[in-house]
């Protein structure tokens, strides 16, 4: 099944043209279908650039129909009144869910031109989140609509965000280091998937009621693979947080897994001082200079003093290597971090949030649907030939 679909999405265009037309109910019994077969186990050993051509495709055929797969929608959800927190297109609410107290994302009401493009934003968000399953990586509870609103819902996180977390009280460097590494782990693991995070900074990065750090707000976020046939927009060119930017964003380049590894480091730098990035200069601009000039935060007393800082900001400095080939892979971090020099510990992973009310545990309660026969998944994708 996964070959012959991966076979009509990279080689045959005008088959998947047909497939990207299909409306109403045959776009979503072809939606749940492929989240079906994404939700697999059998996916662990599956080639990395199959599942992603699989992924580009539900989105494009979800944006385009404008239907998500049956296992995203919540029910029974209760929303307090007045918003926490707001971003750049919706307003984050406390909740309940049953007993599970979660974090209501809800679209920010705009003009009417403005619907469509927010409505992509926030559907594109969901679809890329629901695939994300990892300890350090704030799981993705579902969809719910709030008198005609799209929210997207998650676990509650009390401790608040990174910096929030760190204001609160003073850490050693060990918890530091423990900290950074559970943020190089979930980088490592959207790598892995073929996912660019694009706004990597403190704000989006959380503290679980046992300590460990996950990565959230999957809003900027790309699906990139090495196969050119499909064409998918990025939403992530020359936006983010600017302090946080590469070089090659500076000079109007899209994001990309090189510019992730940049701004991871300087959220481990952010975590290692308590200060802001080039607190001294005022405006984006002058930041965006600076950083084309080949400037970089300085090194200041609490990245020194023990051979594991000295490690550690030996790395920092190679990921902000101005050419991004020069850069080190996620996966490299771990090692150096995790490895004799640094010796950062892994935080144990402790269950902090109910698993019964991720899409992934509703799709097998709810009557685990069978995948068709293999005749019936070619009728279903194929037609009659």
């Amino acid at each position: 099944m996964i070959a012959r679909l991966d076979k009509l999405f990279h080689e045959k265009k005008e088959a998947y043209t047909k497939f990207l037309d299909f409306r109403g109910v045959s776009a979503q019994r072809r939606l749940d279908l492929l989240q079906d077969l994404l939700d697999l186990d059998y996916y662990a050993n599956v080639a990395a650039p199959k599942k992603h051509r699989l992924v580009k495709a539900l989105i494009r055929l979800s944006g385009q129909a404008e239907l998500y797969p049956q296992c995203f929608t919540l029910t029974n959800l209760l929303k307090e009144e007045n918003p926490v927190a707001g971003g750049s297109f919706g307003d984050v609410y406390k909740g309940k869910l049953g007993d599970q107290c979660v974090a209501v994302k809800m679209m920010r009401v705009f003009g009417e031109s403005d619907i469509d493009a927010l409505l992509k934003t926030f559907s594109r968000e969901a679809l890329i989140w629901r695939q994300l399953c990892h300890p350090n990586l704030l799981p993705f509870f579902g969809l719910y609509y709030f008198q005609e609103r799209l929210c997207l819902v998650s676990p509650w996180m009390g401790n608040g965000h990174i910096r929030e977390f760190l204001k609160k009280e003073s850490y050693g460097i060990d918890r530091l280091l423990s900290l950074i590494l559970d943020i190089a782990l979930g980088v490592e693991h959207l790598h892995k998937e073929g996912i660019v995070h694009g706004d990597l900074k403190g704000e989006n990065i959380f503290v679980t009621d046992s300590g460990r750090a996950c990565i959230a707000d999957f809003g900027l976020c790309s699906i990139i693979t090495s196969i050119s046939s499909i064409q998918f927009t990025s939403s992530t060119r020359t936006r983010g947080t600017t302090r946080y930017h590469a070089p090659e964003l500076h000079r109007g380049e899209d994001n990309d897994l090189r510019s992730d590894i940049y701004a991871l480091a300087c959220v481990a730098y952010e975590l290692l001082t308590g200060n802001r990035l080039f607190p001294e200069l005022r405006t984006d601009g002058a930041v965006a200079l600076a950083v084309l000039n080949g400037r970089r935060p300085p090194r200041s007393p609490s990245c020194s003093g023990t051979p594991s800082l000295d490690s550690l900001w030996s790395l920092l400095q190679h990921c902000w290597e101005g050419e991004p080939p020069m850069r080190p892979m996620a996966g490299q971090i771990v090692e150096r971090l995790i490895g004799p020099d640094i010796q950062a510990k892994k935080t144990e992973s402790i269950a902090d949030w109910d698993d019964t009310f991720t899409p992934r545990f509703r799709r097998y309660v709810a009557g685990s649907r069978p995948l068709p026969s293999l005749a019936e998944f070619e009728h279903i994708f194929f037609g009659d030939g």
